[in-house]
């Protein structure tokens, strides 16, 4: 009955267990046949919204007629349910983040799921908590509501907008043009993102789609957290601004941190040396390789930058120092990314 959205299923001591994958943004729904028979269902629907929350329960009806199972706690009102818990965390923390956004760099006093919102929006939600409705990807019940929210959420968080650098990155984005394609077949009055979804057609280069380019003309596309920049943690307890687009890993056992958007790139390493406290003499072991383009003293930090041309990349190789910790990151681009690399070198910075 659930096709295929069954995670696991199995005995945990005394009871029977099913985890279910309804939502790919959204947690595991778990539900525990106990020992006395009771079935119990629980689940996170706040993230996604109240019309998450119905399908949800619209899913687990034919299987609770079939075993002839009813609910034993009454049903709340669930969208002004959930409008009271989004006023009630915003009440909690004036700087909260609503939703698993990453670290970006963002001058907001709130980040909900569906993007940043202003002081006087979260004013607004204090007072009247129904005003936050608009930070739910799923409000509504009916056709098209899930493939919007299921697109909308990829579009704020997933979506790197710039072309894809891989298969994952393009099957993304496939899906996401996919699902915008399927909500608007199954509600043609549905609102959707009509500019950001030109963007994507752009980048995919093998799609088309006349009606969305027409409705998309005079709009500037503004969904993405992505298109902002993001604090990247990495080792020895330093941190380093880049741009939303770019994509990293771990290599040669967690010693080397490598980031690209495809244009340009980056390579990170660091280092200890527990006996130096100072900044400037721990600069100052490493001698000068390539003309120095710019120094740094900022409080603890120490730094220099030296640039030079390797077989026709243009090359910034910087090091900052706040010791006992040290920073080596390597920036390739063009001689017009210089600005680029430097600032991302100066980002450097214990946390």
């Amino acid at each position: 009955m659930a096709k295929g959205q069954v995670l696991r299923a199995g005995w945990k001591q005394d009871r029977y267990v099913v985890e279910l994958d309804c939502h790919p943004v959204a947690p595991q729904v778990v539900l525990s046949v106990e020992p006395d028979g009771e079935l119990t269902v629980s689940g996170e629907t706040s993230g996604i919204g109240p019309g998450y929350h119905a399908d949800v329960l619209a899913r687990l009806a034919p299987l609770l007629d079939e075993l002839d199972y009813v609910w034993t706690d009454p049903e709340d009102d669930v969208p002004a349910a959930m409008c009271r818990w989004l006023a009630g965390e915003l009440a909690a923390d004036q700087q909260i983040k609503l939703g698993a956004v990453r670290e970006f760099v963002i001058d907001a006093p709130v980040l909900t799921m569906l993007g940043p919102r202003d002081a006087a929006w979260r004013d607004a939600v204090l007072a009247d908590p129904q005003r936050g409705a608009d930070a739910f990807a799923w409000w509504h019940t009916g056709p098209g509501q899930a493939a919007r929210s299921r697109a909308l959420l990829a579009m704020w968080h997933e979506v790197p907008w710039r072309e894809p650098l891989d298969k994952a990155e393009r099957e993304l984005m496939t899906r996401v043009d996919d699902d915008l394609r399927a909500a608007r077949k199954a509600d043609r009055e549905l609102e959707l993102p009509w500019a950001e979804w030109v963007e994507l057609l752009d980048h995919l280069g093998d799609r088309e789609d006349e009606e969305a380019r027409a409705r998309a003309a005079g709009l500037t596309p503004v969904i993405g957290y992505r298109r902002h920049d993001l604090i990247v943690e990495l080792s020895g307890g330093w941190v380093v601004q880049l741009g939303g687009g770019f994509v990293g890993a771990w290599e040669d056992d967690g010693a080397r941190y490598w980031s690209t958007d495809g244009d340009r790139a980056i390579e990170v390493t660091t280092l200890t040396a527990n006996e130096e406290q100072d900044s400037q003499r721990l600069l100052d072991v490493a001698p000068e390789h390539h003309p120095v383009i710019e120094r740094m003293s900022d409080g603890a930090r120490r730094g220099r930058a030296e640039a030079y041309i390797d077989d026709g990349v243009h090359v910034v190789h910087g090091l900052m120092a706040s010791a006992p910790h040290v920073a080596i990151i390597t920036c390739k681009g063009s001689a017009q990314d210089q600005a680029w690399a430097l600032a991302t070198w100066r980002s450097l910075r214990q946390r």
